[in-house]
């Protein structure tokens, strides 16, 4: 559980990087998709459902945890994180 602490806070450090260079806010990026979006919160550091923006409790994470691992171990939160930064318009553009 640690180290998803640790790679949250890196990918916390991603995203205020990506907003400072493509000059775009971003709040949240997916953590697992399927009949539930996983995201986690920039701005409190949180991992919440996406519908209801409610963090998860203890259980949901457990159940959540596997997948959201396997995400991050096979670069799928990297691709989301940086898949559409070239289509994201900036105040200069």
């Amino acid at each position: 559980m640690e180290e998803l602490f640790e790679y949250l806070e890196l990918l916390r450090a991603r995203m205020e990087f990506a907003e400072m260079f493509y000059g775009f806010s971003m709040n949240y990026v997916p953590l697992y998709i399927n009949e539930e979006i996983i995201v986690f919160d920039k701005n409190d550091g949180k991992i919440k459902k996406l519908r209801s923006k409610q963090e998860l409790n203890k259980e949901e994470l457990k159940k959540y945890l596997p997948k959201i691992k396997e995400n991050i171990e096979n670069g799928f939160i990297d691709l989301l994180l940086t898949m559409n930064f070239h289509s994201i318009k900036t105040p200069e553009d």
